[in-house]
């Protein structure tokens, strides 16, 4: 529970200040953040290369719609997920009511995640990127892009994300949410039962897009 409090705070913090986990480290960062993406001005290094191979396997599974993907991509038993405010607290949550609900809704899936700026300390790790999601619901062509934070745990040998943390622009959740207006569905992560801890399901709540 201290792991996963640790966890929430640093994401949280990352997404809004990026320099308060850059100061937590051992060393400063000379990068330009506002560069964007490290792979479209540089070469990864070794250790950002297999923090960009992680999220390259979370995009994979959203694409494919695979949990046996997704497995490999999180720490099933230990996941938590924040997508612009709406939670999912366990992995089982995350499975059942956000991914494969997704999996039914979407077609012709798209989804980039990029890296800014990652690195490991001892068995954790984390990453700010930037993603794009794409897709379809039905005939409607849907797409969101934002930023995000991952907290990396070093699970049996391999690097896999312990929480995730997206937000994306008011503006853009809002058009998502008037195009699936009509199909019950979000941009990025569809119904969630009780999302927010207060025992109320999705339905409680209407829709919302990420």
């Amino acid at each position: 529970m201290l792991r996963k409090t640790i966890a929430l705070c640093l994401s949280l913090g990352a997404l809004t200040h990026p320099g308060l986990i850059l100061a937590a480290g051992d060393h400063a960062h000379d990068e330009d953040l506002s560069k964007g993406e490290i792979s479209s001005y540089r070469e990864l290094t070794p250790t950002e290369a297999t923090i960009q191979t992680v999220l390259d396997t979370y995009g994979q599974a959203m694409e494919q719609g695979s949990v046996e993907i997704m497995e490999q991509a999180v720490i099933p038993g230990d996941f938590s997920t924040i997508e612009s405010g709406y939670p999912n607290w366990s992995w089982e949550d995350f499975r059942d009511n956000h991914f494969a609900v997704e999996v039914q809704q979407f077609s012709d899936v798209d989804y980039d995640m990029g890296l800014i700026l990652g690195e490991f300390q001892g068995d954790l790790g984390f990453a700010i990127f930037r993603y794009t999601a794409s897709g379809k619901v039905g005939n409607n062509p849907v797409s969101i892009s934002g930023l995000g934070t991952a907290i990396l745990e070093l699970d049996d040998g391999q690097w896999k994300m312990h929480h995730l943390h997206t937000s994306a622009p008011r503006n853009q959740l809002q058009q998502a949410e008037e195009k699936l207006g009509g199909h019950g569905g979000d941009s990025e992560g569809a119904a969630h039962s009780d999302h927010d801890g207060d025992g109320h399901s999705e339905d409680d709540h209407g829709t919302h897009a990420h």
